[in-house]
């Protein structure tokens, strides 16, 4: 992997005349990399997807940006979006796939969620039109092919991987398809919360007698059809909230809400909800700012769940809640501090991690059981072809065969 390639040229060129974007280069495969970014330039209308090779090296090219834009890496490539494109990109080249349905330009300003499921990659998408419907895009992993479909589950924001299904968070009278039964969901159950079925399009949802409550637009965990999700309500309690997706489940049972209970005299609590759930070895994980909290799975009832902070997650280039991924028994972040004994941050010092140049980047492991951190990669940043001032790394994915040599 070089460092710099022709075609990349002309696109930092155009960012530093202040063109339009052009379109990004069809050589650009994911040959060697491991480490695939979103790097976003401060005050700019645009980002970078940046690969990275084991040796550190990278090649980038630049695309409209995105809020929320994330990356999924499967073993058929890689995929990421721009405001009317779906990009593949494998070890052949780079597929644009034009957002389009039923014959209409389908743009959007906001990705809700991003989850590989089947052969594929499905995403939630908000429109750029606030007045249309929210959309969904499938993105087959074999062909490269890419279907956009209207969705008739209105505005959901969150995706949870179950089999071969995905399911979606939302409220009662926005996520039901009224296509098929316009009276098939009383007016008293409006305002109960929904777990519908976003793949396959299939009508199907479960509604249950809980409130819907506020998603952060992040996925959850799936788990033997029991989906974990965490959030927030606005009194500022923090719960995990507990669907059970098997067929014929009563409503009163589909879904029970657990409040988690910080310890006392912890402050982190009140920071924000909790964010990016994981299940690994029989426990709950989640991320509450830069902290990573823990509490055993719930089973049963409604009992609230007793967390115990973990520890702190180190890195803070664009560091929230998005920009790190899970492996089986550890979590990735990026840092653009390498020295993790010298240099420790409290989190009275958070205002100090905004940084306006990029001067080291690392790929960080944490191990969830020890949470002994290391560092699992170091990007050369000599002679890039991204910007590196005033930018922040907003979402990473890893190749998941690298990711399987360096877990065991």
């Amino acid at each position: 992997m070089t460092r710099r390639v022709t075609a990349m040229a002309v696109a930092s060129a155009a960012v530093l005349s202040g063109c339009q974007i052009g379109p990004p280069p069809k050589d650009f495969a994911t040959g060697d990399a491991v480490l695939a970014l979103r790097v976003h330039e401060g005050g700019e209308d645009s980002s970078y997807l940046v690969l990275v090779s084991p040796k550190g090296q990278t090649r980038a090219f630049e695309l409209d940006r995105v809020e929320g834009a994330q990356i999924s890496w499967t073993e058929n490539g890689i995929t990421t979006s721009d405001r009317s494109h779906d990009y593949v990109i494998d070890e052949t080249g780079l597929t644009a796939n034009e957002r389009t349905s039923g014959g209409n330009e389908h743009e959007t300003q906001h990705e809700w969620y991003r989850v590989p499921v089947g052969a594929g990659t499905l995403v939630g998408f908000s429109p750029e039109d606030g007045s249309k419907d929210p959309f969904v895009t499938y993105i087959d992993g074999e062909s490269g092919k890419a279907t956009t479909r209207v969705s008739p589950y209105g505005q959901t924001s969150t995706a949870a991987v179950c089999g071969e299904r995905v399911f979606s968070s939302g409220r009662g009278t926005d996520t039901k398809a009224f296509e098929d039964d316009t009276e098939s969901l009383p007016e008293s159950q409006w305002d109960r919360a929904a777990l519908t079925s976003a793949y396959p399009h299939d009508g199907a949802d479960i509604l249950s007698t809980v409130e819907p409550s506020a998603f952060p637009g992040t996925t959850s965990p799936c788990v033997d059809g029991i989906v974990y999700e965490g959030w927030e309500n606005d009194d500022d309690q923090h719960f995990v909230r507990v669907w059970n997706t098997a067929k014929g489940t009563p409503a009163e049972q589909v879904a029970a809400d657990h409040e988690i209970v910080y310890p006392a005299d912890d402050d982190s609590s009140r920071i924000g909800g909790p964010h990016r759930v994981t299940v690994s070895d029989g426990q709950l994980f989640w991320v509450v700012d830069n902290t990573m909290w823990s509490a055993p799975v719930p089973t049963t009832g409604t009992a609230p769940v007793q967390a115990r902070e973990v520890g702190y997650l180190e890195g803070y280039v664009g560091m929230d809640a998005e920009v790190m991924t899970y492996a089986s028994s550890a979590v990735y972040t990026v840092a653009n501090d390498t020295d993790l004994h010298e240099r420790k941050w409290s989190r009275s010092r958070r205002s100090d991690r905004v940084w306006t140049e990029l001067t080291e980047l690392s790929l960080l492991r944490t191990d969830l059981a020890s949470w002994k951190t290391s560092v699992a990669l170091d990007v050369d940043l000599e002679d890039v072809d991204f910007p590196t001032k005033d930018v922040q790394v907003t979402a990473l994915a890893i190749n998941p065969e690298w990711l399987a040599e360096n877990e065991k």
